[in-house]
């Protein structure tokens, strides 16, 4: 699943973690900002994971996702 807008990728993950992770992506989305990470990891409460890329398109000015479904956390 690639080149999604944020509000796609949401809606992914609340499927695929089957609860409302917004709050959680939104988290996770700064603090990889923060730190210049492509990726992050987003759970839901019972520990299952989905870790998403981020990808900048410097001329269109806007931020694609993607989701990698078979991340397995260590």
């Amino acid at each position: 699943m690639d080149n999604l807008d944020q509000e796609q990728v949401i809606n992914m993950l609340n499927t695929l973690l089957g609860e409302d992770i917004r709050e959680e992506f939104e988290t996770q989305l700064k603090e990889a900002g923060e730190h210049g990470n492509p990726s992050f990891i987003v759970a839901n409460s019972g520990g299952s994971t989905a870790e998403v890329f981020v990808e900048w398109n410097k001329e269109g000015d806007y931020l694609s996702y993607s989701i990698n479904e078979d991340y397995q956390a260590e």
